[in-house]
């Protein structure tokens, strides 16, 4: 049995010596969060009330045209440099939004039913729609017992969801019917037309099991206990917070359209959600599903209970999508600089703050806000006193047919020269937002600030310094996790959600940062409404991002090479090795080893990396001499361990970080 990896870190005080800069020489700014210089909670709200306004921005639509607008007057007023539009090919499907419904409807068996979205990306019916008999398909049922795919085909499909009520329980039925094969000229959206590109592996690799997303895991850190009153992983009750469950909903529709409802040839669908009617309310199908030829729309389950009699019967519907497609349209994704005092020099070294644009919502995709937040306070420090760029990158694929994995694009790769000094950085989404819950189906705010999750790789100094920035700014209902790693109750975290953005700092070469990441989508996932001033709090969007600015002058600031991830996998791989690894006495072979990281971690936080490239041979042979299995993963972690010590000792010699005191 392998203990909570807290005993192995007991020895391990969480002491900053700083050794890259012992706080001296920075400006007064960097070594704490001025709220005098953040953005003013005017600003704030202007920028809210604007994009609210806009609707929708879905990638090449009016509205991400003008966020883009925003965000590029922004930056350039801000004095960032070398901005850079990478445009990608891009078919924009697209019909009116909620809460003009004039693009789509339903009338079932002669009577018109409340429509609470459209499926997006899928076919288009024109202004007249198609008429045919509906067929239930309940997915409560086993899939033996569902209509065959022949029964299906040229009718209105009528799904069934499962209640949020069987989720996680063996109650709740495998959808049991495997995706077709793949054609080989797959369309993800017209004209990129390639192979589907396989899901990027997350930014750390998860210790446990988190079991299904239905409620809250353990954590390096929370606040606010009597605001989280449901036990770990115990379901959150709809009554209390409605997170979870519309994620449920939202989540059961995309395997079905690939499924099911393509293969079978259906001339149209209706799904039926789990949902109250303003809960529903302009859904969203996400991970966005590829263009497919199936007009598909949502209902509450309200309105669904007569269209679920209906089709149970065979009763006719007409369903009307009337969508368009726009031929090339306007797509890119923004990269930019905020220089610092090396900008153009061997010695520049730069932050990564990266988002997406696109979006359903004013809280689903205002992460670029939160980054214009911290840009405003690092603009107010004059460039000489910046000790590392920053570098933004804007993304426009989040919500694009197929997602990310539609378009291979790692803009790391495309765009090298400007991110090869990145030394460290941030994640940031879903900005302000406020918790929803639902009773009955009366869906309303309860007044507290949606859940915060601040994720992180598993180095104890960097997790030191996330929980400070949590409590320093006062973040409500914050929680940090470290995937890799068990947390203060021994028990598995919750896994990385949206890593995509961090995974740059691993491909990029195991970089230090931080992912921060407001819930969704009960804050507005969905296509609001009521929108930004029902859903939005400027008080807890700026306290998020006053711990941004914390988090990101600790990069300034900070050795990021005694921040790295690498330091922190050799910790977890002593303590995820299990008693029968050892070859005898697990609890004191697991101890020394354990001393041994300690007194090289101690040694990497003063800065001595000699003296911890000296130490870390020592930790290897008694790897091999304790252990029976995994000594590889030990050593491998020594080895990876070596090179950022090896970086240390180069980069002071080159005057990057300072010299350890003698």
């Amino acid at each position: 049995m392998r203990p909570p990896l807290r005993v192995l870190c007991l020895a391990t005080a969480l002491m900053l010596a700083s050794s890259a800069s012992a706080q001296q020489g920075f400006s007064a700014k960097l070594t704490r969060v001025d709220r005098a210089t953040m953005v003013t909670p005017a600003r704030v709200q202007a920028w809210h009330d604007a994009r609210d306004a806009a609707g929708p921005a879905y990638t090449g639509g009016p509205a991400w045209k003008q966020f883009m607008a925003l965000i590029h007057d922004e930056i350039k007023s801000l004095g960032l440099v070398n901005i850079v539009d990478h445009a990608f090919p891009y078919t924009r499907w697209y019909t009116t939004e909620f809460p003009d419904k004039s693009g789509w409807s339903l009338t079932s068996d002669g009577t018109a039913v409340n429509v609470a979205s459209y499926g997006t990306q899928s076919g288009a019916t024109g202004p007249g729609g198609v008429t045919a008999p509906m067929i239930l398909y309940d997915l409560n049922l086993p899939v033996a017992q569902r209509p065959s795919f022949a029964a299906m085909k040229g009718k209105i499909v009528v799904v069934k969801q499962q209640p949020f009520s069987n989720f996680g329980t063996p109650q709740r039925i495998p959808l049991g019917v495997s995706p077709p094969a793949m054609p080989s000229t797959y369309c993800g959206n017209p004209p990129a037309c390639m192979a589907p590109h396989p899901a990027e592996d997350p930014p750390s690799p998860q210790w446990g099991d988190p079991g299904p997303q239905m409620s809250y895991r353990d954590y390096e850190y929370r606040t606010d206990p009597q605001d989280f009153p449901t036990p770990l992983f115990e379901k959150i009750p709809v009554s209390v917070e409605s997170s979870f469950r519309n994620r449920d909903q939202f989540g059961q529709n995309r395997d079905v359209v690939t499924n099911v409802l393509v293969p079978a040839g259906a001339a149209g669908a209706v799904t039926v959600m789990d949902m109250s009617p303003l809960a529903s309310a302009g859904t969203r199908i996400h991970a966005t599903p590829r263009q497919h030829p199936v007009p598909l729309l949502m209902l509450d389950r309200v309105a669904g209970v007569k269209v679920l009699a209906d089709a149970a019967a065979g009763k006719t519907a007409k369903l009307v999508l009337d969508a368009r497609q726009e031929q090339n349209a306007t797509a890119y994704e923004t990269v930019a600089t905020l220089p610092g005092r090396n900008y153009g020099t061997p010695k520049d070294q730069a932050i990564l703050l990266a988002t997406h644009i696109d979006g359903p919502s004013i809280v689903e995709d205002n992460g670029a806000l939160g980054i214009l937040a911290v840009l405003h306070y690092y603009a107010k420090i004059p460039q000489a006193e910046r000790p590392k760029s920053i570098v933004v990158y804007f993304e426009s694929r989040h919500f694009v047919p197929g997602t990310e994995p539609s378009y291979p694009l790692d803009i790391t790769k495309v765009l090298p020269n400007i991110f090869k000094t990145v030394v460290g950085g941030l994640a940031l989404e879903h900005f302000g937002g406020l918790q929803f819950a639902e009773t009955g189906n009366n869906y309303a705010s309860t007044g507290k600030a949606a859940t915060t999750y601040v994720w992180g790789w598993p180095n104890p100094f960097a997790i030191e310094e996330a929980i400070a920035a949590i409590k320093d700014q006062a973040v409500p209902r914050a929680i940090h996790h470290v995937p890799a790693r068990p947390g203060v109750n021994g028990k598995a975290q919750l896994n990385w959600l949206g890593g995509g953005f961090s995974r740059n700092l691993v491909n990029l070469g195991g970089w230090p940062g931080w992912h921060i990441s407001g819930d969704w989508p009960s804050a507005g996932f969905q296509a609001y409404y009521p929108g930004v001033r029902a859903r939005v709090s400027t008080d807890v969007f700026l306290k998020q991002s006053a711990a941004a600015v914390q988090l990101t002058n600790v990069l300034m600031t900070k050795d990021v090479i005694a921040l790295a991830p690498a330091w922190g996998y050799l910790q977890t791989s002593v303590a995820q090795a299990d008693d029968k690894d050892f070859k005898s006495n697990a609890a004191a072979s697991r101890a020394a080893l354990a001393k041994h990281f300690d007194g090289i971690f101690t040694h990497v936080k003063a800065g001595r990396y000699d003296a911890a490239k000296a130490a870390l041979p020592a930790m290897g042979a008694d790897a091999d001499r304790l252990l029976a299995a995994k000594a590889d993963i030990v050593k491998a972690a020594i080895a990876d361990a070596t090179k950022w010590a090896e970086r240390g000792l180069a980069w002071q010699a080159q005057g990057l970080v300072r010299q350890a005191a003698r």
